[in-house]
């Protein structure tokens, strides 16, 4: 009866943690079909366009208000940089600028040790393109793996507290491909170790 109310506080902490979880997959999937719809309709835009030629002077009427400007993310080389490429890339369909440019101004944002990278990059292999800039920053600063990401994410498992654990299997999770909501709270719970994966499971 004891050993039942110890366990008490931590089931609670791992309801809230499987909750926050399938948040996260949710919020995770409608971004990614907010970013599908933006790409699909500046495609329908650019190919309507091209079709038909706008007066001079004319401004285009369904781009952002002028006085609306997105603060551009910033990176130091101290986390991981997916989360500012993937801001980048919003900031890239909102404000639609042009694959050529995007290096530039990716570039431009960079700050201290991670500036100091990208001075050498330039120096050695030139300017990249923004799909090899992304491997480049990718390579040089992503928390170190030591296996395949998905492997790595399966190979996660408790051994402190549960929101040290939660944190842990968040961080592996964007870099661990595509999986869908079973998968990801069967990961999760298996990671957890019994007995709190047995309870989880009962």
């Amino acid at each position: 009866m004891g050993d039942n109310n110890d366990l008490k506080p931590t089931l609670d902490a791992l309801a809230k943690a499987l909750d926050a979880l399938q948040s996260s997959s949710q919020a995770t999937a409608k971004a990614l079909e907010a970013n599908t719809q933006a790409l699909a309709a500046l495609a329908s835009d650019r190919s309507s366009t091209s079709t038909s030629k706008e007066p001079a002077g004319n401004h285009h009427q369904d781009r952002p208000p002028k006085h609306w400007w997105p603060e551009f993310p910033r990176y130091d080389g101290k986390s991981d940089p997916l989360i500012f490429i993937n801001k980048c890339e919003s900031f890239f369909i909102q404000q639609r600028v042009m694959a050529a440019e995007r290096t530039w101004m990716a570039s431009y944002n960079l700050q201290d040790s991670a500036q100091l990278w990208y001075v050498h990059i330039q120096e050695t292999e030139g300017t990249p393109t923004w799909e090899h800039f992304k491997e480049l920053l990718n390579l040089r600063y992503r928390p170190p793996l030591r296996l395949v990401p998905l492997f790595e994410l399966s190979s996660c498992r408790r051994t402190g507290t549960v929101e040290d654990y939660q944190d842990r299997f968040q961080a592996l999770l964007p870099r661990a491909g595509r999986l869908d909501e079973d998968q990801r709270v069967q990961l999760f719970t298996g990671g957890l170790l019994p007995p709190l994966s047995l309870q989880v499971q009962q």
